[in-house]
């Protein structure tokens, strides 16, 4: 079973991932910009971005594997089964990713380190991608029942994030999801965590419940207006 140190253990990993990424992402940016001298080669940063979010990508997915094997072996589940590494972003979302975030370098007064904090954003939810994705895809192949968690983590969590989390290890694939495996914002550090039959999530997932039955009592049913009142009853995003 997956304790809160597992689960910081693998937030960390990742987040050393994310940071590395982050780091050859700024220094090449200042690179850039310091040799431009006409319009800004969106194309070039199209190119630079879906390399970097790919080889890291695959580093962060390949230790989803590993993580997911050793709490599959620790459940000591039936039936042999082996997690199964997804792929990097596609090529076309980072290149989506990059025509928004440089938005701010066309405008009136064009906002270079605005730019560059939407890219990190985009890279750092793009890095993490395929570990996220690794995690659903083997949950919902893995024929020991298994389930996953959107588990909290970092020092704040969105109010998106805490109503998924309220509803503990419930998802199996993309469609009990509801689609919203892939949905996360660019400075999430949520933990797509396994949960196998007979074992609990690692984390509080009362104390997430009975805030989003809080603010549904107040909003009533509408996932919208529940979120806001979230928000507005926790001060959060």
């Amino acid at each position: 079973m997956a304790t809160p140190a597992d689960v910081a253990a693998f937030r960390a990993t990742q987040t050393d991932l994310v940071t590395l990424a982050l780091a050859e992402l700024a220094e090449w940016w200042e690179q850039l910009l310091a040799a431009l001298t006409g319009d800004v080669p969106v194309t070039r940063i199209e190119t630079f971005t879906a390399d970097l979010v790919a080889v890291y990508g695959d580093a962060a997915a390949l230790a989803a594997v590993d993580w997911y094997d050793e709490l599959r072996e620790q459940a000591d589940v039936s039936g042999r089964f082996r997690a199964r590494m997804a792929d990097p972003a596609p090529q076309g979302q980072a290149e989506a990713v990059v025509r928004w975030a440089v938005g701010p370098l066309f405008g009136a007064q064009p906002d270079q380190q605005a730019a560059l904090e939407h890219l990190s954003g985009g890279v750092q939810r793009l890095v993490l991608q395929p570990a996220r994705q690794t995690v659903a895809d083997s949950v919902d192949q893995d024929p020991a029942d298994a389930r996953w968690a959107r588990v909290p983590s970092g020092r704040t969590t969105c109010a998106f994030c805490r109503l998924l989390a309220s509803r503990g290890a419930v998802y199996h694939s993309e469609e009990t999801a509801g689609g919203l495996s892939n949905s996360y914002h660019g400075t999430c550090d949520c933990v797509a965590t396994p949960v196998w039959p007979g074992e609990s999530e690692p984390y509080d997932v009362d104390r997430y419940f009975e805030e989003y039955s809080a603010a549904r009592a107040k909003a009533g049913g509408d996932p919208n207006a529940i979120l806001a009142q979230m928000r507005q009853d926790l001060g959060i995003n």
